[in-house]
């Protein structure tokens, strides 16, 4: 197939911006990534509002946005888990996560994404976070 240029208006260019990032650091192009989202979406693994659904009705997960500095204690998360349910965070700041925390409140999580930021985590809950997370950026314990 040839290759053509194709304008998408109204596309965020900051979004653009971070998927361009996360394909080269995964030896990818931003092509092959935005081909495996469209035939997803045709595939019916998206509804019509473009939230993902996995096919099976489910709404999707309330994401946390980081791209500045948080710091999340135990009591944050819990009281964040009241308001939306089980939840994931997406980061390319600085994410602090405080030493009150345990492991039954860090179940509230589902994912955590680090972008091209850092994550301090309690060192002795180190695995359980490397366990739910993928690390573009860097994880630091403490």
């Amino acid at each position: 197939m040839p290759r053509k240029t194709v304008a998408i208006r109204g596309l965020d260019t900051e979004l653009y911006h971070e998927v361009f990032s996360m394909a080269k650091k995964d030896g990818k192009r931003v092509a092959e990534v935005v081909n495996y989202a469209l035939q997803a979406f045709l595939n019916g693994d998206y509804d019509s509002n473009g939230s993902e659904n996995g096919g099976n009705g489910n709404s999707s997960k309330f994401v946390l946005r980081n791209n500045g500095d948080i710091s999340l204690s135990k009591r944050d998360i819990v009281s964040l888990r009241k308001e939306v349910g089980a939840f994931q965070i997406e980061t390319s700041g600085h994410l602090f996560f405080e030493n009150d925390l345990d492991k039954e409140t860090l179940a509230s999580i589902d994912k955590i994404v680090v972008h091209d930021g850092t994550m301090e985590v309690p060192k002795g809950l180190f695995p359980q976070f490397l366990i739910k997370s993928e690390i573009y950026g860097k994880i630091e314990k403490y």
